[in-house]
């Protein structure tokens, strides 16, 4: 888990990406127990994975995050979480707790 501070970060480095043919992303679930649900990519084309070098605004923390960019986010849209229906890509990091495997 995180110990960084809720506050403003700014980008670092243009965002690295991690290449992999096969991605599974797992997010934490509200039970009393550790409970996951998990998702995979099929088609690698669709999902990418990057590191991102952030500076926190108050304390200077240093932090590396996982984004994850969605390239047709026409399914996204159907979600309601944009409105670009599938015109550009939707990125979004990944908070503490959450899980990437990539290969």
């Amino acid at each position: 888990m995180s110990t960084s501070s809720l506050q403003n970060y700014r980008v670092l480095d243009a965002p690295k990406e991690i290449k992999s043919s096969r991605k599974v992303a797992c997010h934490p679930m509200p039970y009393p127990y550790a409970v996951f649900f998990c998702h995979y990519d099929e088609d690698s084309s669709e999902t990418r994975v990057f590191k991102v070098s952030m500076v926190g605004e108050n304390t200077k923390d240093r932090v590396d995050a996982a984004a994850v960019c969605h390239m047709d986010s026409a399914s996204a849209a159907l979600l309601n979480l944009t409105d670009k229906q599938g015109k550009s890509p939707m990125c979004h990091f990944f908070s503490a707790g959450d899980l990437i495997w990539v290969q």
